[in-house]
């Protein structure tokens, strides 16, 4: 799985566990059409949601930072304000839901799924039943920002098959990997490249497996001072566990390890490996390398200031 269908598929999950949530409290009735929870259960709806928000905003912030500005970043950040804003809004101007009153159906305006959830707590603190009807508001609108997150995850697929890394950014990022003395990930890239010239597409893939691999190797023994046998679960797990890289940043680099392994593993069948598959996996290596290495320089940049600032 490549990182962006890895991020897809976090969004995918968390959003089906969401709605879940909701539809386990629904009821068949008109009055309240929503069971009466606890407060608890409330927040930690609440909770939920505003984490999906954050993994959004982090997920589509990610992907402009490691691509160039097109139209298709411009669609992608549109569409995104619009399921955000699907999530986050005050303002009523998504339609209204109807409720049974008795003698009359009473309408509730739709804003955003936050709001509602935090008008909800309000009303649930002070005793009031409406509150039970605001949640029924948020669960609906929750379930209507499905189409707009369809669309954000298509044009992050498009994105995706789109992006090929420049030239110069690979020379760069090469240069910069033996300046702190990464040399055999650069190695390992510059064979990665070598094999897709002479059409050795599966050992390629194999080689960007080993760049990562090595990589997130290195960091362990200099953080750690602990020897290695370049078991990539564990030194990811270790190093994330010192606070090096941070949980989302494990999640993609594993989406992106786990992709290189199945097409780079030697039970593959190498006639099964394209040039597609090679190039994909290239810059999808050297992507990922460029965002490790980056946040890696920065945390040590950071320790060596506070070291500084302690000694004076």
């Amino acid at each position: 799985m490549s990182s962006i269908e890895s991020m897809i598929s976090e969004i995918e999950h968390d959003y089906e566990q969401i709605l879940k949530s909701f539809e386990d409290n629904r009821t068949n009735e008109n009055v309240f059409r929503f069971k009466e929870i606890s407060e608890k259960e409330l927040l930690s709806l609440l909770r939920n949601i505003m984490s999906f928000q954050r993994k959004l905003e982090y997920f589509i912030d990610l992907t402009f930072r490691l691509t160039d500005k097109t139209q298709y970043t411009e669609r992608l950040e549109e569409i995104a304000d619009r399921l955000l804003d699907r999530l986050t809004s005050v303002d009523a101007k998504y339609g209204a839901v109807n409720f049974d009153s008795g003698n009359f159906w009473e309408k509730l305006p739709l804003s955003g799924v936050i709001s509602h959830l935090k008008s909800s707590h309000e009303h649930l603190v002070k005793g009031n039943d409406i509150f039970r009807r605001l949640c029924y508001c948020a669960y609906l609108g929750f379930k209507l920002l499905k189409s707009d997150l369809v669309e954000v995850e298509e044009e992050l697929r498009l994105i995706g098959a789109l992006t090929t890394y420049p030239i110069e950014k690979k020379l760069k990022l090469k240069n910069q990997l033996v300046m702190n003395e990464f040399e055999e990930v650069a190695i390992s890239l510059e064979e990665a490249e070598s094999n897709i010239e002479n059409e050795h597409f599966k050992d390629s893939v194999s080689r960007c497996r080993d760049a990562v691999e090595i990589f997130v190797a290195f960091i362990r023994e200099r953080e750690t001072g602990e020897k290695t046998d370049k078991h990539f679960a564990t030194d990811l797990g270790k190093i994330v566990k010192i606070e090096v890289f941070d949980e989302a940043i494990q999640r993609l680099a594993q989406g992106v390890y786990s992709f290189l392994s199945i097409k780079g593993s030697h039970k593959y069948d190498a006639k099964k490996v394209t040039i597609y598959d090679a190039e994909t996996s290239l810059n999808e290596t050297y992507s990922l390398l460029e965002m490790l290495l980056q946040k890696y320089l920065n945390l040590k940049k950071a320790k060596k200031k506070i070291q500084n600032s302690t000694t004076l």
